[in-house]
């Protein structure tokens, strides 16, 4: 049964137009957005829900516009129905995820671009997870490709600590090397300056401004081999206009301001993950570069 079939009857049909009717299910929990006009009929939302889905533990409200913070990425929500602790594991293509929605960011509907990052993995690469979160990124390609390593590192130290024990859930240990801290200042403190094969930035909102780093994270040299980014971004617009002109356009003039015409820049894949509101959607441009060996720029990527 939908949401809308069990509230009508339930709620006037005004009200009944302004429920969302998707929902993420993360675990035994459930976070829904509910529309500001509908604050006095969430635990009746909530019951509904709970009717359709017997097993949850605990049902979560977040505004229909919620802010996200920038950079723990940690949204606003507030447990309607259940169980206030909504600590729980996931499970998703043959992993075990324990996340806290109220402390870490997780999204179940980013599985099929982890499953689709993983599938384009070879055996022997080298990954740095720019922005890791919880682990999934990173373990899903583990599991998919072992003879791989990903050093994951994010700066929120609860998704530190939920990574540590999805490493072990998983056992990935020595496969995904957790690190906590700024990217800025660990690639440099880690050693993982030019040694990636491959670079993760699941970072919509910021990566642009960490594009650099990625670049030098990757292992480019005059032998001809390169290295591939998979770029996150926001554009805005309709789904049937070109929303890729901006970020191309970004890409491109940072990657050309910092680094001249020392880099050869090819686009591999570009697509949208997924809409996060009105007009408004995250996609994804996969870039391999290589060094431009007729660039007359010397010294490789600095």
């Amino acid at each position: 049964m939908k949401l809308k079939e069990a509230l009508k009857g339930v709620l006037e049909e005004n009200e009944l137009r302004k429920v969302v009717k998707s929902y993420d299910i993360i675990g035994d929990t459930i976070l829904i957005r509910v529309h500001s006009d509908l604050e006095s009929k969430r635990g009746i939302i909530a019951e509904a829900l709970h009717k359709i889905y017997p097993h949850v533990r605990s049902i979560a409200a977040v505004p229909l516009y919620a802010h996200t913070d920038r950079v723990y990425r940690t949204r606003d929500l507030e447990v309607i129905w259940g169980d206030e602790n909504m600590e729980t594991t996931h499970k998703e293509s043959g992993c075990l995820f324990k996340v806290n929605p109220k402390r870490v960011f997780f999204s179940p509907r980013l599985s099929y671009e982890r499953m689709r990052v993983a599938s384009k993995v070879m055996a022997g690469e080298t990954i740095i997870n720019m922005f890791s979160g919880v682990g999934c990124f990173s373990i899903i390609i583990a599991r998919m490709q072992p003879q791989t390593k990903i050093y994951s590192i994010d700066v929120n130290p609860y998704a530190y600590e939920y990574m540590e024990e999805n490493v072990r859930l998983n056992r990935m240990e020595g496969r995904v090397i957790p690190i906590l801290g700024d990217v800025r200042e660990e690639l440099k403190k880690s050693g993982l300056e030019g040694v990636a094969d491959r670079v993760l930035m699941p970072l919509p909102e910021e990566a642009h401004s960490f594009l650099p780093l990625a670049v030098r994270a990757l292992k480019l040299d005059k032998e001809g081999a390169g290295g591939v980014i998979h770029y996150y971004d926001v554009s805005t617009g309709r789904k049937g206009d070109d929303l890729f002109v901006m970020p191309i356009k970004r890409v491109r003039g940072i990657i050309s301001s910092v680094f001249g015409d020392s880099l050869r820049l090819k686009i591999e894949e570009k697509r949208i993950v997924r809409s996060v509101a009105p007009r408004r959607y995250h996609v994804v441009l996969d870039l391999d570069l290589n060094l431009n060996l007729d660039s007359h720029v010397g010294g490789g990527v600095m």
